[in-house]
């Protein structure tokens, strides 16, 4: 009789899950559409481990909503903690008609932001950073070109990339600052 509880339990709370599980995924779409099925199931699967005692449905679907906003604000946290640069053939193309034009203008600050920090880097470190971005090299392949040790490319990397977010953090154009500010 002790296992016929635990197991009456897990039913349970899989006929709710069940229940709301297109809902969720729902609101995670409108607001993550690439990643909202990874993100649905780290909400069932936090959902489950806490097995929550809510007494109503309605009291499980509130559980589930919180949960589901608290892991989407996780994403987009992990997200603008990173910072992505994407090659645009050609450059910034300005002028064109685009969907979005805060995203325009942003992209436009931030090149113009990338591109006064590498002018102020020391040329090779700007150069590994352009190369690693921009084209296909491996740092192998960069440190040969270079004529350096592996580590002293990806070295040069690391220090080009901490010096680019501290730049970006500077000009307001990310939300955190960094980590290893005061370091040089």
């Amino acid at each position: 009789m002790d296992t016929e509880e635990p197991l009456q339990a897990v039913a349970k709370l899989d006929a709710r899950i069940a229940r709301h599980r297109a809902e969720v995924l729902g609101f995670l779409s409108r607001r993550a559409p690439v990643v909202a099925e990874e993100l649905a199931q780290e909400v069932w699967l936090k959902v489950a481990r806490a097995a929550p005692e809510c007494s109503t449905d309605a009291k499980f679907r509130a559980y589930a909503f919180a949960v589901a906003r608290r892991v989407l604000i996780d994403h987009h946290r992990r997200c603008r903690a990173r910072v992505q640069l994407v090659p645009i053939a050609g450059g910034l193309e300005t002028g064109r008609s685009s969907d979005d034009p805060h995203s325009s203008a942003c992209a436009g600050q931030t090149l113009l932001a990338v591109e006064a920090c590498l002018a102020k880097m020391p040329a090779p470190q700007a150069e590994v950073f352009r190369l690693r971005t921009t084209t296909e090299l491996s740092f192998k392949e960069i440190a040969a070109r270079q004529g350096v040790s592996l580590n002293t490319a990806l070295g040069r990397m690391h220090t080009a990339t901490r010096k680019l977010r501290e730049a970006l953090a500077a000009a307001g154009l990310t939300d955190s600052t960094p980590a290893t500010r005061g370091r040089r």
